[in-house]
C-alpha cells in the first residue's frame, strides 16, 4: 500500500497516530533534503517580475536556478555590475566573456590596469544569464567543483 504524501497533508487532521507517523517519517530524511523542501515549501511562486535588476530579483533568479547561496550569487552581481548599472554584453551583469557584444574594458594584468576590447556573451534576459552562471560557476560543471559544494556562504 503506497500514498501520496500531498493526500496525507490534505487529509491531515492532527490525530495522534498521524504526528507519530509524521514525526517518524521527518526522522528518516537526511538533513539537507528536508532543508531543500522547507525552501521550496515556503518560497511563493516565482513571475517574470520577480527577476527584476534588483537585489530581490536575482536573489529569485539565483534562487530558481538552483544557486545554494543565492545571496552570493546577488552580491557578486552587485559587485559586477554596480548593482545593476553596468553590463559587460545584453543583460550580462557579471562580465561572462564569450560570443556577443564586443566591449574595450579595464583588467588587471601582470599587477596593473590595462585596457582590452573583449566578448562578452549576449543574454535575452537577467534570468537567463542568472542561470548561465549558477550552472558553470555554482553546480559542478566540465570538472570543476562548484560554488554550490561550500558549507558556508561565507566558505
Amino acid at each position: 500500500m503506497s500514498i501520496k504524501l500531498t493526500d496525507a497533508a490534505k487529509y491531515d487532521e492532527q490525530l495522534e497516530h498521524q504526528i507519530d507517523a509524521w514525526n517518524w517519517l521527518q526522522s528518516q530524511i537526511p538533513p539537507e533534503t528536508l532543508e531543500s523542501f522547507a525552501v521550496k515549501y515556503r518560497s511563493k511562486p516565482v513571475t517574470s517580475s520577480d527577476y527584476s535588476n534588483t537585489w530581490d530579483g536575482v536573489l529569485q533568479a539565483a534562487k530558481q536556478a538552483g544557486a545554494k547561496y543565492p545571496e552570493v550569487v546577488a552580491a557578486q552581481w552587485a559587485l559586477e555590475s554596480g548593482w545593476g548599472q553596468h553590463t559587460s554584453g545584453k543583460n550580462n551583469y557579471f562580465g561572462l566573456k564569450g560570443a556577443g557584444s564586443t566591449v574595450e574594458t579595464k583588467e588587471f594584468v601582470n599587477g596593473q590596469w590595462i585596457t582590452i576590447k573583449a566578448g562578452f556573451i549576449d543574454f535575452p534576459d537577467l534570468k537567463t544569464c542568472v542561470s548561465y552562471l549558477v550552472d558553470r560557476w555554482y553546480k559542478d560543471f566540465d570538472g570543476h567543483k562548484g560554488v554550490n559544494r561550500a558549507e558556508s556562504r561565507n566558505e
